[in-house]
């Protein structure tokens, strides 16, 4: 299976379409990871990479069930596992991040895969990324402060976006 190219998952409609280079490199590290992993080019995947080259496109986070129901609604029987199974390895293979909201609760969102962090809206729960961060030097000197090695990070963020705001959010 290794030994197929990785072209296999190409959506010719979607990438046709498709003018979008952010949406287009989506597609490609998902084809990519899926390929990596051995996942076979089913019908429900191929529909699924085809949603997440628009959600990539529109910058938008979703749950994994609104997903699974808006697809299932779409395009009729595509099991539930795949879909769930499916981000999930997506998140291992950092395709997509996940998104922690402020009530406890996490979105999945189809990120640029470069180092950047989330800003969440309290009140509609919109993520944006950032790209400005902390030096490696302060973040290891807030390590050694509390007796850590620091290996990674990821910081979210949590405020109220501007069009809460103008509608008389908090």
């Amino acid at each position: 299976m290794k030994n197929e190219s990785r072209s296999r998952f190409r959506s010719p409609r979607q990438i046709s379409a498709e003018g979008d280079n952010q949406a287009l490199d989506a597609v490609r590290r998902i084809e990519n990871a899926f390929f990596d992993l051995s996942r076979p080019n089913t019908a429900p995947r191929r529909i699924l990479v085809e949603k997440l080259a628009e959600l990539a496109r529109t910058g938008e986070a979703f749950s994994t069930d609104d997903l699974w129901q808006g697809l299932r609604a779409a395009h009729g029987r595509i099991g539930r596992a795949t879909v769930f199974r499916s981000i999930e390895q997506l998140v291992e293979s950092k395709v997509l991040d996940r998104v922690e909201l402020s009530d406890g609760s996490h979105r999945y969102r189809v990120c640029g895969g470069s180092h950047h962090h989330h800003l969440v809206c309290t009140m509609c729960n919109r993520v944006v990324d950032f790209r400005e961060c902390l030096s490696a030097r302060k973040f290891e000197e807030i390590g050694r402060q509390h007796g850590f090695t620091v290996k990674d990070h990821k910081l979210t963020v949590y405020g109220t976006c501007d069009r809460c705001l103008k509608s008389g959010g908090k």
